[in-house]
């Protein structure tokens, strides 16, 4: 993935998750921090308090190992993802971001019209979804820059 591309994604993640310092519940009651990043059993700061700070270097890293993991969960789903337009890689990692891959890959009809090349199509499949209802204006910004590619 081109470096500008990845940077752009990072403000698009950042718009969309939040950026916080310190560890927060997130909106399923789930110990967050960073941009949007889950804290897990295998996480430093699994068990420490809300408000607990978290520094800017360990927000960067555990940031590109997310990023890193959601650009290869959307390579394992859409083909040739690196010859997409643009906003379409910006719409599909965003989306393996915030889901995983295991519910990303629950958008099937939406996977296979991208790897199609039909946009609206898979535009359409993205309202056609519960996530779309519950992530707010992401949701109709990511349909937006799909529904144009």
């Amino acid at each position: 993935m081109k470096n500008e591309l990845k940077e752009i994604i990072k403000e698009d993640l950042i718009k969309h998750e939040g950026f916080k310092d310190e560890i927060y519940l997130d909106t399923e009651g789930l110990a967050t921090f960073g941009i949007g990043h889950l804290v897990t059993e295998d996480d430093m700061e699994h068990g420490w308090p809300v408000g607990s700070p978290i520094t800017p270097e360990r927000i960067d890293n555990v940031f590109e190992e997310d990023f890193a993991t959601a650009v290869t969960d959307a390579n394992a789903l859409f083909l040739n993802l690196d010859s997409q337009p643009d906003q379409v890689q910006r719409v599909v990692v965003n989306m393996a971001f915030n889901l995983g891959r295991s519910r990303l890959g629950k958008f099937k009809k939406m996977i296979t019209a991208v790897n199609e090349g039909n946009y609206i199509e898979a535009a359409n499949q993205m309202v056609d979804s519960r996530w779309y209802n519950q992530v707010g204006n992401r949701s109709v910004e990511l349909e937006n820059w799909m529904r144009n590619a």
